[in-house]
């Protein structure tokens, strides 16, 4: 009984949880190539937990025979992809940063050679 308790509330958890991705999509506060790994993990979670099997079969697939340790495998993997997506987010943006600097830079300096000239 008290199984079956937890595993309701872990499901209405997971649902608000992408309730509240989606609407921070429409929103606009969260792009949508930021949200899939969230949406995707959420819906596994959804799956796992209506389907206990899947979880043991992916336990049994990685070797893995104890699903705490394969819970925590899993969480980790989902951990280094968030910090490797949001390193290539960062990366990408000081980029972009540097280059819009090298233009300013370069705009300020034409328009001082046009003030200069005059």
């Amino acid at each position: 009984m008290e199984t079956t308790r937890i595993k309701v509330f872990i499901f209405i958890v997971l649902v608000i949880a992408l309730i509240g991705i989606l609407r921070f999509i429409q929103k606009k506060e969260l792009q949508l190539k930021y949200a899939l790994i969230w949406i995707l993990v959420d819906v596994l979670m959804i799956v796992a937990v209506l389907f206990p099997r899947f979880l043991m079969f992916i336990s049994n697939l990685i070797g893995v025979y104890s699903l705490t340790n394969t819970l925590f495998f899993l969480g980790i993997m989902f951990i280094l992809a968030i910090v490797f997506s949001l390193t290539v987010a960062l990366s990408r943006a000081s980029e972009r940063i540097r280059k819009l600097s090298q233009q300013i830079a370069l705009n300020e300096y034409d328009k001082n050679e046009v003030n200069d000239e005059n």
